[in-house]
C-alpha cells in the first residue's frame, strides 16, 4: 500500500507545538533583531596601492556581512535585511579580526542552533526535561552537528575550489559547472538533507545519521522532495514579504515575529515529517 506524504500532518504537528509554547520564537526574534539593528561585520579593503592576487582575491569580500552569509551553522530561521534596508554603519575589520568574528560568529550560532533544536525536539515528543539534562543534550547536539558541517565542507570545499578553477581556466565551462552545482543540491538535500534531524531526535552520530538520512531518502524520495520543495517555497516565499514589510515604518516588529514564526513551525515540522516517515520504514 502506497504510504501517505505525512506533509500537511507535519505542517499541522510543528505549528501547533509552535502556537503551544511561542517563547521558542525568541531564538529567531533575537537573532533577527541583532541582524536589523546591529552593525555589519565586513572585511576592510586592502590598501591601494597593493595589488597581489590574494590581496585582490580578499578584496572580493569587502561586501559580504559575516553576520550572515558565512552563519553556515545556524539552523534558526532568521529574517536577514536585503540591500534596501536602512542599516547602522557597517564594522570594518583587518583579516586576522574577520576571521576571529567569522568563528566566534558560527561558535555562537551553533550553540544556540542546538538549543533551539533540542527545545523543538522537546515541544514535538512532549517532554519535560531539566534544565541541565536539557543543557546537557544541548552540547552533544552542537557536537554532532560539527562534524556534520565539517564533513559537509570536506567534502564541499574541494569541490568548490575545483570548480572556480575550471571557470577561471575555462570561462566556457560556467554554465555546466552551474547547473551541476544546481543538480548535486538538490540531490544533497533530498538525500542528505534531513540529517540535522535525525541527529536531534536519536543523538546519532554524524556519519550515522547521514547514512539514515541515505537510507530514508532511498526509500521515501519523493515523499522528502515534496515535502522539502514545500518548506522552501513556504518559507522563501513569506522571507520575500517580511522583508518587503519590515522596510514600512512600523513594520519591522511585526514582520520579525510573523517569519519567526513561519520558520519555526517549519523547523518543528521537518522534525515530526522524519518521525513519520522512519516510523513507516521501520515497519514495513
Amino acid at each position: 500500500m502506497r504510504q501517505p506524504l505525512y506533509v500537511t500532518d507535519a505542517l499541522a504537528v510543528g505549528y501547533t507545538a509552535i502556537s503551544r509554547q511561542p517563547f521558542i520564537l525568541l531564538f529567531s526574534i533575537g537573532l533577527s533583531v541583532y541582524l536589523w539593528l546591529g552593525s555589519a561585520i565586513v572585511l576592510a579593503l586592502p590598501p591601494t596601492d597593493v595589488q597581489d592576487i590574494v590581496t585582490q582575491w580578499l578584496g572580493t569580500f569587502h561586501a559580504i556581512d559575516a553576520r550572515t552569509l558565512l552563519l553556515i551553522t545556524n539552523v534558526i530561521p532568521v529574517l536577514a535585511p536585503g540591500p534596501e534596508a536602512t542599516l547602522p554603519p557597517p564594522l570594518y575589520l583587518p583579516v586576522a579580526q574577520f576571521v576571529i568574528a567569522v568563528i566566534s560568529l558560527n561558535l555562537i550560532a551553533l550553540s544556540l542552533s542546538s538549543g533551539f533544536m533540542v527545545l523543538l525536539r522537546q515541544m514535538i515528543l512532549n517532554e519535560r526535561s531539566e534544565w541541565k539534562i536539557t543543557l546537557v543534550r544541548s552540547l552533544t547536539v552542537a557536537y554532532h552537528l560539527a562534524g556534520f558541517f565539517g564533513i559537509a565542507g570536506g567534502v564541499l570545499g574541494p569541490l568548490f575550489g575545483l570548480s572556480v578553477l575550471i571557470v577561471f581556466y575555462i570561462p566556457a565551462a560556467t554554465p555546466f559547472i552551474y547547473n551541476g552545482w544546481i543538480l548535486l543540491g538538490i540531490f544533497a538535500l533530498v538525500g542528505f538533507g534531513l540529517t540535522p534531524e535525525i541527529i536531534i531526535l536519536h543523538n546519532e552520530r554524524p556519519v550515522a545519521a547521514l547514512r539514515k538520512s541515505w537510507q530514508l531518502a532511498r526509500r521515501r524520495w519523493f515523499a522528502i522532495a515534496t515535502f522539502l520543495a514545500v518548506c522552501t517555497i513556504v518559507e522563501v516565499g513569506f522571507a520575500q514579504i517580511w522583508r518587503a514589510l519590515a522596510t514600512q515604518p512600523g513594520w519591522l516588529a511585526p514582520a520579525i515575529i510573523g517569519n519567526a514564526y513561519i520558520g519555526s513551525g517549519l523547523r518543528a515540522a521537518r522534525l515530526q515529517f522524519y518521525r513519520a516517515h522512519a516510523a513507516t520504514v521501520a515497519l514495513s
